[in-house]
């Protein structure tokens, strides 16, 4: 049986390139387990979390090294949340202890890191575990953790100093570095995940062409059948409340409620364009991409409802935008 792990996407801002891929695997194993689990003390035998990493070796020594350097990069592990008011900075765990002897795993999950794995309403990145612990290069796993956010869509850009900073690229990189070491295990392991994979490089137009970002283009996966933007938005996962501190309960409730007001303003004025020319429609759909739809819970939904909600055609959207990509690539490469 696959696990499928899901959390708030806001996680995807954490910096793993550092870690290893066994690291990683194991990270994001307990991860799946955490989110099914209704208490703060988590226990794992070494045979579970074996199973579920697809970890092949026999060596006590070897599991213990790779546990050993977990436990040292999950406590250094932080979470940040910002708005205009407030900024919060969050632990994950309260405890993390491996037994050497035994191979068990305990783990004291922090309040704070339990509103990250609940807080799920829509707004969250979900993959199989299976095809995750199958990646080898840790490059390639941050970046397939990224691009399912996106799934739906089939494209993702990234200025370039955003890109660099969430895969922590090297400084000392030059572009062919990046070619070579970052964007060319991508391009050839998630091709498996992401059918058509492009990765095309954004320049300026200027002297020297200067690289100014990454866009990856795929064939978009198909969601089903439309539903009724309200619903889904008023279908959330339970969260325990309990368990959030008050300051974390207060910042949410503020960009809930801003968020939920910019969406109606967008979808009021949909209604008002549902008759009226492409090119309005298109600026208005372009805005709401420009939003800040990383954030924006029900992100994928909200862009097809809006789309909905003014006949708009989304095809005649995105196929120059994607050709553009495409070309650009092409010329790049």
């Amino acid at each position: 049986m696959n696990e499928v792990t899901k959390y708030h996407n806001d996680l995807n801002t954490v910096v793993m390139r550092r870690w290893t891929k066994e690291e990683m695997n194991f990270f994001f194993a307990i991860i799946a387990k955490a989110r099914e689990n209704q208490t703060k003390i988590l226990k794992f035998e070494s045979i579970e979390l074996k199973e579920l990493t697809h970890f092949s070796g026999d060596y006590n020594q070897r599991w213990n090294d790779i546990m050993d350097r977990v436990t040292d990069k999950v406590a250094q592990l932080i979470y940040k949340e910002r708005t205009s008011k407030k900024k919060v900075v969050m632990t994950l765990f309260k405890k993390f202890e491996v037994d050497f002897e035994s191979q068990n795993v305990t783990i004291s999950i922090s309040d704070e890191f339990e509103y990250i794995l609940n807080q799920l309403n829509a707004n969250f990145t979900s993959f199989e575990l299976e095809e995750f612990t199958k990646i080898r290069s840790t490059y390639a796993k941050t970046t397939y953790r990224i691009l399912k956010q996106w799934r739906t869509q089939g494209i993702k850009e990234f200025r370039k100093e955003e890109f660099h900073e969430l895969l922590d690229i090297p400084k000392s990189y030059a572009q062919s570095d990046i070619n070579k070491r970052v964007l060319k295990p991508i391009q050839e392991e998630l091709t498996n995940y992401f059918k058509g994979l492009k990765v095309n490089l954004k320049k300026a137009k200027t002297r020297g062409n200067p690289i100014t970002g990454y866009c990856f283009t795929w064939q978009a996966e198909k969601t089903g059948e439309w539903k009724d933007f309200e619903e889904l938005r008023m279908k959330k996962t339970p969260i325990r409340t309990e368990t959030i501190p008050e300051q974390i309960l207060a910042v949410e409730k503020e960009d809930q409620e801003r968020k939920k007001k910019l969406q109606e303003e967008f979808f009021q004025k949909a209604m008002q364009l549902r008759d009226r020319s492409f090119d309005e429609q298109a600026q208005l759909f372009s805005e709401a991409r420009e939003v800040d739809t990383y954030r924006m819970p029900n992100a994928t939904q909200f862009l097809d409802t809006l789309a909905t909600l003014m006949s708009f055609d989304l095809k005649k959207y995105w196929d120059p935008i994607l050709q553009k990509a495409q070309s650009e690539g092409e010329e790049n490469g």
